[in-house]
């Protein structure tokens, strides 16, 4: 979260004038898009489709709507683990039936048989549960840094709206709280003719005596 210092400074910096950009600056700016895809390239096996991790990207920047290049970074962030998330699960499945292929061939039974698979999935899990230990510490540290970059960006959208809402309040001229020239005018006209109407007290008294 940024510091109330931070914040101030950020909003001095909106006001101050932009000229034209220079060539190396806009070199530079063209080539985010460059930068990111070789992000996603880290990210993305050879053996992955990338048409699918772009696919994953993209509807994740959809459904969150980041504004700001760091809502952006965060955006990636929950993309890229949630892509590590589910190659995980897919490693998961790898391995089970690895064990179990293995296993079967051991002990001589058809690899078409599946009656006993469950049996089979328990006595991997028993001899090798090293293995499936560390798969579930590996998914388990991935989901935590998923959860993570999803409340932080939805901190800095907040934050933004925010400063956003300040901003506009600012901006917002205050209204006046004297009343209007024509309103008083008529409140004392009014006032006026209601004490014109008034009986006098000794037009009461003379009226009392008989």
């Amino acid at each position: 979260m940024a510091t109330p210092r931070q914040v101030a400074a950020n909003r001095r910096n909106a006001t101050l004038p932009r000229g034209p950009l220079s060539p190396d600056a806009s070199a530079a700016i063209s080539q985010n898009a460059v930068k990111h895809g070789l992000t996603a390239k880290h990210i993305v096996l050879k053996h992955e489709d990338y048409a699918d991790y772009q696919e994953l990207h993209a509807s994740i920047v959809m459904e969150y709507q980041p504004r700001t290049p760091q809502e952006h970074r965060y955006a990636d962030q929950i993309a890229q683990n949630y892509w590590r998330l589910l190659r995980c699960r897919r490693v998961e499945t790898a391995t089970f039936e690895n064990r179990l292929a293995a296993l079967k061939d051991r002990l001589e039974v058809d690899p078409a048989d599946q009656a006993k698979d469950d049996q089979g999935i328990s006595i991997c899990m028993a001899n090798d549960h090293r293995d499936f230990d560390l798969l579930r510490r590996y998914e388990t540290s991935i989901e935590r840094a998923w959860h993570r970059a999803i409340r932080e960006l939805r901190a800095a959208q907040k934050e933004r709206r925010a400063n956003e809402a300040a901003d506009l309040h600012e901006q917002t001229p205050a209204k006046s709280s004297k009343p209007q020239l024509e309103d008083t005018l008529a409140e004392r006209r009014f006032s006026v003719a209601t004490r014109t109407n008034e009986p006098n007290v000794s037009e009461i008294g003379i009226g009392c005596v008989w």
